[in-house]
Parts: C-alpha cells; sequence; structure tokens
C-alpha cells in the first residue's frame, strides 16, 4: 500500500507538471506584431509629448518590425515617465479573466529602464495596477516577459499606495479598460526601447482534460497492479 501511495504522488506529481507547462502553450486570444512597417502602430499610443512611437519596418524578434519608444533627447530632467499602451478591447473583445497572461518581447538599445511594468486600469477606477519586472540592460538582446493576471499582493501593486484586493483586482479585470508598459527612464538622453509580439495568452482547455485523462488511466492501472498483487499473496 504505501509503494501503491508514493507511485500515485510521484506520477500524479508528473502530470502536473506536464499540463502546467502545455497549459502555458495555451491559445492566442490577442496579438500585436509590428510586422507592416509604417503609421500602423496597431493602435498603441504614448502618454507623454516627450516620448514617440515608431514601428521600423526592420528589426525585432524575427527582424519584420517591432513598436520602437523613442525618448527625445531634449527633455528636460524630470521627465523620465511613460504609458506605452492600447484599449484592452482592441486586443481582446471577450471577458478578461484571471486564467489568462500577458507574454511580450523587450529590448533596450542604449540604456537601462529605472523601472519596467505591465499596467492596466479598469473604466470604472481611477487607480492603476503594476506587475513589476527586472528590466534587460542594452546588450541583453530581446528579452521575453510573462505577466500573470491571476492575482497575487506580491506581484500586482494597486495604485500609488497599495492596498488592493483580490476582490478589486477581479472587479478591475472584468472591466478593464487598457493594458501597456510602463517605463522610467531617469536620463536625458534620446533612448529607445522595443516591444514585440504582445499577446494575450489563455491555457488550451483541451490541456487539462489530457492531464485528467492521464491521471485517470495512471490511477487505474495502479489499482489493477496492487489486485494482481493481492491475489497473489
Amino acid at each position: 500500500m504505501q509503494v501503491f501511495s508514493k507511485s500515485l504522488a510521484v506520477l500524479t506529481a508528473l502530470v502536473i507538471v506536464s499540463a502546467v507547462s502545455a497549459a502555458r502553450a495555451g491559445v492566442v486570444l490577442g496579438a500585436n506584431e509590428w510586422n507592416d512597417a509604417g503609421a500602423d502602430l496597431e493602435n498603441w499610443t504614448e502618454d507623454e509629448a516627450y516620448v514617440t512611437l515608431t514601428d521600423p519596418s526592420s528589426g525585432g524578434v524575427d527582424d519584420t518590425g517591432y513598436l520602437q519608444i523613442n525618448y527625445d533627447g531634449s527633455r528636460p530632467g524630470g521627465e523620465a515617465e511613460t504609458v506605452v499602451y492600447t484599449q484592452a478591447s482592441d486586443l481582446f473583445a471577450g471577458d478578461w479573466t484571471d486564467e489568462m497572461w500577458i507574454e511580450f518581447d523587450f529590448w533596450a538599445e542604449d540604456a537601462t529602464p529605472g523601472d519596467l511594468e505591465v499596467r492596466f486600469q479598469s473604466t470604472g477606477s481611477s487607480q492603476i495596477w503594476s506587475f513589476n519586472l527586472t528590466p534587460p540592460t542594452p546588450g541583453d538582446g530581446w528579452t521575453g516577459f510573462t505577466a500573470s493576471l491571476a492575482y497575487s499582493d506580491s506581484l500586482w501593486y494597486y495604485g500609488e499606495f497599495g492596498g488592493g484586493s483580490e476582490e478589486i483586482f477581479l472587479a478591475d479585470l472584468s472591466t478593464i479598460d487598457w493594458i501597456g508598459i510602463y517605463i522610467f527612464d531617469g536620463g536625458t538622453d534620446a533612448n529607445s526601447y522595443g516591444l514585440d509580439n504582445w499577446q494575450l495568452m489563455i491555457p488550451e482547455p483541451a490541456e487539462y482534460a489530457l492531464a485528467c485523462s492521464a491521471l485517470a488511466v495512471t490511477f487505474l492501472s495502479l489499482r489493477r497492479r496492487k489486485k494482481k498483487v493481492l491475489l497473489s499473496v
């Protein structure tokens, strides 16, 4: 019985790990890839006059274009922050839930940002939710990031002073207005950053069914094996 329990526990853990890995390769609900060079920014904008957005004809992860974020070199000191964002409904017009996550690639050309965050805001709230990330350095090239839309009080920060709850988070997510990235660049140089392959993801339901089926087969197999052992005693 003890061997049976241990075997089942080990196999259960393996199936769960496999299911999580498979689920993270889930369905793309919405994506911005900036593969059409020119004026098409795919409905992204910035919130500061000293920042401009362009869509180069090359560069990016696949060398097919990306969203270039340019800080003006003539900006005075103190003009360091920007939020580059899109309307949530332009990315995905359905219901946003905490099963989803954001994936994207980011690049720093000349300077390491002081801060890099994923941010979103609800239509009915004056507060912003922030997910802090470790900024890449210029030598890192394109770096992939993931931000889960599941509530975590250690990952998601509410407003300026914190204090948010899961209830508030889920309510704000269900009425999401916009989503994007926050960059803090404390210099005064003409620094550039890049955003590519912005995707809203959700697990593939079939992956969960597959994991449950595999676990059931494992359980039945071990039960049959146990019965054979008992009958032979």
